[in-house]
């Protein structure tokens, strides 16, 4: 993960937009904001993760591609990496294009290798006991473990 910043910070936000949690979300996209170096790679990379952002406010908006994205669906979530991963490394994309399919990768990646439940709206939205976290410095520690293992299988 090539991260803009610290790999908790994101692989936080992640979690947070998965669940629909928008305000904490933003908070953590404010924090990322704050700390990211001013690069044109990071800069496609953040607005990815405010485009995730935007997509789950999206009211209801079933045709939005965080919406029609099943977390279980393993084969296609392998698929997605394999055609972010390729975009990255292709050499036809400016350096903003590379890190913003670089966060869609790396959300991907994370999202293959966790627990993570997308809330289908914010009324019904649930905890799920198993895979949410307690406080914020438990879910850290999923976060580091979940990126651990995710680096460790990738090098």
């Amino acid at each position: 993960m090539r991260a803009p910043v610290k790999a908790a910070y994101v692989i936080r936000f992640f979690q947070l937009v998965t669940e629909k949690q928008l305000t904490e979300s933003e908070r953590e996209l404010q924090r990322i904001k704050e700390k990211i170096e001013r690069t044109e790679w990071n800069h496609g990379y953040y607005k990815a993760l405010q485009g995730m952002l935007l997509s789950r406010r999206g009211n209801g908006d079933n045709t939005t591609f965080l919406a029609t994205l099943d977390p279980n669906n393993k084969r296609a979530l392998l698929d997605l990496k394999k055609e972010f991963q390729e975009k990255v490394e292709s050499r036809l994309y400016t350096d903003y294009d590379r890190g913003y399919f670089s966060a869609w990768s790396d959300y991907v990646s994370i999202l293959k290798r966790t627990n993570f439940k997308p809330a289908t709206t914010m009324q019904t939205a649930k905890p799920q006991p198993s895979a949410q976290p307690e406080n914020a410095e438990e879910a850290t520690v999923q976060a580091q473990a979940s990126l651990t293992s995710w680096q460790e299988q990738t090098n």
